[in-house]
């Protein structure tokens, strides 16, 4: 009867193997639970948004508008009212912000009050988290 295990590669080898990629899949585990709740929030946004635009339609020159109010949070917000305004604007970033630690959430509050445009806070966020350049 031939072997299954290769003359190469020791038992010892094959348990270790098997014993990393038990240990990525647990530590890769609550990285989809978050990728989860990120996804979820995305879900979300996308709906209220759908549902914004089918019972409220615009008007063609304030969607063309490029410094439409939409496009931005309210001005002069204290930091606890941006965090309450990101989360109803941009749920999707919200979460983001909120894995961000206490220095970089001043940061982002600061980069707020210089340009309160949502596409600046949410490419903000994602600098800081990591996800862009």
């Amino acid at each position: 009867m031939p072997s299954l295990v290769s003359p190469l590669v020791s038992p010892a080898v094959i348990a270790v193997r098997r014993g990393l990629i038990g240990l990525l899949l647990l530590l890769a585990s609550p990285a989809v639970g978050a990728d989860d709740l990120y996804l979820s929030e995305i879900e979300e946004e996308a709906k209220r948004q759908a549902a914004t635009l089918i019972t409220q339609p615009t008007a063609p020159s304030a969607a063309t508008a490029p410094d439409a109010a939409a496009d931005r949070l309210a001005p002069g917000l204290d930091s606890a009212a941006f965090a309450r305004a990101l989360r109803a604007e941009l749920p999707g970033t919200f979460v983001l912000y909120q894995r961000l630690d206490p220095a970089h959430q001043r940061q982002v509050y600061e980069a707020y009050r210089r340009d309160n445009r949502l596409a600046s806070i949410s490419a903000q966020v994602a600098r800081l988290s990591g996800g862009g350049s």
